[in-house]
């Protein structure tokens, strides 16, 4: 008889979560200093397999992790952009709000030269030196994304008052990307790491964390033809969406070589799955603010709700990314739970 099998749950603390509760920072010296980093990682699966061992995370005895990473702002960092670090924070950057005209100045950097590129170059020669490998890759962000950490918000008024700059800054942006995805692949072999842990880690997957703010129609003009390119010269393709995918799934479906699509809380998960086919693996992402406010109970009617419109099950996954200090030890364990028992196939 075939052993059932159970849909994973991933469960991501967000940065204040470890600080307050351990004392682990996630400042600068996390993204500059390898050693540091490696420490930290194997620290965090030591102390999840005590909190947490009992639901399946952490482990008692972590082999280090030679593990490169920069978060989302290699590529604002690169073109000039504010980086603002913190303990208890994922690194953010501030836009730059360039004019048109400095738009149109930019050039493509030459990777391996440039800060902070040439430093995590260090740090991969550090890691190779040491463990003899070296893991994780470099999250390129998405078009939108990198479009305005350049431009700023001045970027939404653009789509509808200058078309054409719009395109000619999509495309720099999507070419930038594609180069540091190139520049990275061959020396980890994974291009999703650093965006989402539900994701086959081999394929590039997108953060495209704005594409909520728009709508499908302004999508399809301006960010579908830069995910095709993307998706045709980075593949196999995956596509992180943060927010509701409701406005975009139909979009987002004409986008070749696609083999996985993660959705944010509020979607029509089981609509989204008969959008884009069985053959797409999907991830659906539970609201970390239910799962910090909610009752137990309520986490697990949500787990079964999620579940019930995911068939078939063997490519579908579910996230409670993002989980903040506070959130009650009860949830996470009632969330993994209802997973292994209810989510069986």
């Amino acid at each position: 008889m075939t052993q059932p099998k159970h849909i994973p749950l991933g469960v991501g603390f967000y940065p204040d979560w470890w600080n307050k509760n351990y004392g682990l920072s996630f400042g600068r010296e996390f993204y500059y200093d390898a050693d540091y980093r490696v420490d930290v990682l194997a620290k965090s699966q030591k102390v999840l397999y005590e909190r947490f061992g009992d639901v399946g995370l952490g482990d008692p005895d972590p082999k280090p992790s030679p593990k490169i990473t920069f978060g989302m702002v290699m590529l604002p960092a690169i073109f000039g952009c504010d980086i603002v670090y913190k303990d208890d924070a994922l690194p953010w950057a501030m836009p730059l709000n360039l004019s048109k005209e400095d738009c149109d100045k930019l050039v493509k950097p030459d990777l391996p030269t440039v800060s902070p590129m040439k430093e995590v170059l260090g740090q991969i020669d550090h890691l190779k030196a040491k463990y003899g490998k070296v893991v994780g890759d470099i999250n390129t962000t998405g078009v939108q994304n990198l479009a305005l950490k350049l431009r700023g918000d001045q970027l939404y008024i653009d789509f509808f008052e200058d078309p054409e700059f719009c395109h000619r800054l999509l495309k720099f942006c999507t070419e930038c990307m594609i180069d540091l995805w190139k520049f990275i692949y061959p020396i980890t072999g994974t291009g999703a790491i650093d965006v989402t842990p539900m994701c086959d880690p081999t394929i590039y997957c997108v953060a495209n964390c704005t594409v909520e703010q728009i709508s499908g129609d302004t999508y399809e003009e301006f960010g579908l033809p830069y995910d095709i390119l993307l998706s045709n010269a980075c593949h196999p393709f995956g596509i992180h969406h943060c927010g509701n995918l409701d406005a975009v799934a139909e979009q987002y479906a004409k986008v070749p070589n696609l083999v996985f699509i993660e959705a944010g809380f509020g979607s029509d998960f089981a609509s989204a799955r008969k959008i884009f086919g069985p053959d797409v693996a999907f991830n659906a992402r539970i609201s970390p603010v239910q799962m910090k406010n909610d009752t137990a109970e309520g986490i697990e009617a949500t787990v079964k709700e999620v579940i019930d419109q995911g068939a078939p099950l063997s490519n579908y996954s579910i996230d409670t990314v993002g989980l903040t200090h506070g959130v009650p030890d009860e949830n996470v364990r009632i969330a993994r739970k209802t997973a292994m028992t209810y989510g069986t196939y």
